[in-house]
């Protein structure tokens, strides 16, 4: 398996939560309710591991699964039709053109980390990664008559993040109506 992520958002990511872990002991010597100072740090740290840390490409030779803020998505190889990097990676498939999280621009800078193999990540640059993903495209056959008597599904699966984007509307109210009271 073939991990690709963006090793810039992780790195802010890591930032805000260093900067997460060191506001609490700032708001706990500040005063006021000791409770109220670990909410805004955990909507922070929330936020930083769904929008930064989390979106990826997983590229196996069965399927490409994006995941991103909003949902995970799977897609069966036969059902991918193209991968463009347009505004970023795009990927065509027979529901459409799918828009990722993760590359949504073309100078995006992105990693590549093969499962089962020593050297930490590659470094890859939005092309290279859209071509990555175009070797486990395949080849469409030519067809001459009608199509087969017996057709095997190639399944499309979304799954949506509804808890995550739940937890980052709760948490963002309450770290907005906790960052007033401090």
């Amino acid at each position: 398996m073939t991990t690709i992520t963006a090793p810039g958002m992780r790195l802010l990511a890591l930032v805000l939560w260093a900067a997460a872990v060191a506001l609490v002991p700032l708001a706990l010597v500040g005063g006021g309710a000791v409770w109220l100072a670990p909410v805004p740090s955990l909507f922070i740290a929330f936020v930083a591991w769904a929008v930064l840390w989390r979106p990826r490409f997983e590229l196996t030779p069965e399927h490409l699964r994006i995941v991103d803020v909003r949902r995970s998505s799977t897609y069966d190889w036969r059902r991918v039709t193209e991968v463009r990097t347009k505004y970023g990676i795009e990927v065509v498939s027979s529901e459409g053109v799918r828009r990722t999280w993760l590359a949504t621009r073309r100078s995006a800078r992105l990693g590549a980390v093969v499962a089962d193999r020593p050297g930490g990540a590659d470094r890859l640059d939005v092309d290279a990664a859209a071509e990555r993903m175009r070797a486990f495209v395949p080849v469409r056959p030519e067809q001459d008559g009608p199509p087969p008597a017996t057709v095997v599904a190639a399944p499309i699966t979304h799954r949506a993040h509804g808890w995550t984007v739940l937890a980052m509307i709760v948490l963002g109210f309450a770290a907005t109506v906790t960052a007033a009271q401090l």
